[in-house]
């Protein structure tokens, strides 16, 4: 994800995603059964907050291991869909939720911490977290086709010369590679809020199979897009669309999910 050192500054893309809930919802790949598996088993108990919840996805993932999730969510919209499949959540920007007392044993974020400050994000889930309890702030990484790369690319940068982001350069080396100042931001954040073990990266390799209509549905809800006239919207999609059909109508996406995780020192 090519982004700029203070991402979570754009508030007008942080919070832009609620423009169409029910596509985000339904074209973002859930997170992998392995690293929820293996965030859940290292926290002391199953009470979880969400930062940055969305429309719930991984919420509700955590819920089907027998977690209790509390969303907290700045985008109204975003957060009606959450609660609308059953999950609670409030409604703040993360670094000022008032957790009025509560704690948990988890804090996590489903790619949306990016979008926290790194520091003050860290030190609101020092507040709330148990002694022993663990910060796992989670992403999605991801390496488009070189191909898919490069048209994609031309067409944004056409299209939206004025754009902080550039979609189509793609890291040298693994998927990994090109998300990891984000990565490396939020384990210094951690250290520098203090009262967290050292961070570590956890992460699980994985491949999806996307179509031409699948791929074209999710495209629109990417922060790079979501907030486009539709004249650009169209003309970006119709693009990749063609870069699609000269691959033969579908492609590979190698994705590698990961966590930046620490766990709250006891005192």
């Amino acid at each position: 994800m090519p982004t700029p050192p203070e991402i979570h500054q754009l508030r007008q893309a942080a919070e832009s995603f609620g423009v169409d809930a029910a596509r985000y919802d339904r074209t973002r790949p859930p997170y992998p059964a392995a690293l929820l598996d293996r965030i859940v088993e290292a926290a002391p108990g199953r009470q979880v907050l969400n930062a940055g919840c969305g429309t719930g996805i991984e919420s509700r993932q955590l819920r089907a291991r027998g977690c209790t999730v509390l969303g907290v969510e700045p985008d109204p919209r975003m957060a009606g869909f959450a609660r609308s499949t059953g999950i609670e959540v409030e409604e703040a920007r993360f670094e000022d939720w008032r957790p009025a007392g509560r704690t948990f044993d988890l804090v996590v974020a489903g790619t949306a911490w990016h979008w926290i400050d790194p520091v003050a994000g860290a030190a609101k889930a020092a507040e709330v977290l148990r002694p022993g309890g663990r910060l796992a702030p989670f992403w999605h990484t991801f390496k488009l086709p070189d191909e898919m790369a490069a048209g994609f690319g031309e067409a944004f940068r056409r299209l939206v010369p004025d754009s902080p982001f550039d979609p189509g350069r793609q890291p040298v080396g693994s998927a990994v590679e090109g998300y990891q100042p984000i990565l490396t931001r939020a384990a210094d954040g951690i250290r520098a809020a203090g009262g967290f073990t050292e961070p570590e990266q956890w992460q699980v390799d994985w491949e999806k199979r996307y179509s031409r209509d699948e791929w074209l549905d999710q495209l629109p809800t990417s922060g790079a897009l979501t907030r486009l006239p539709a004249d650009r919207l169209a003309a970006i999609t119709e693009a990749v669309g063609a870069t699609i059909d000269r691959m033969g109508g579908d492609f590979v996406m190698s994705y590698t999910s990961v966590t930046v995780t620490a766990a709250r020192v006891r005192t």
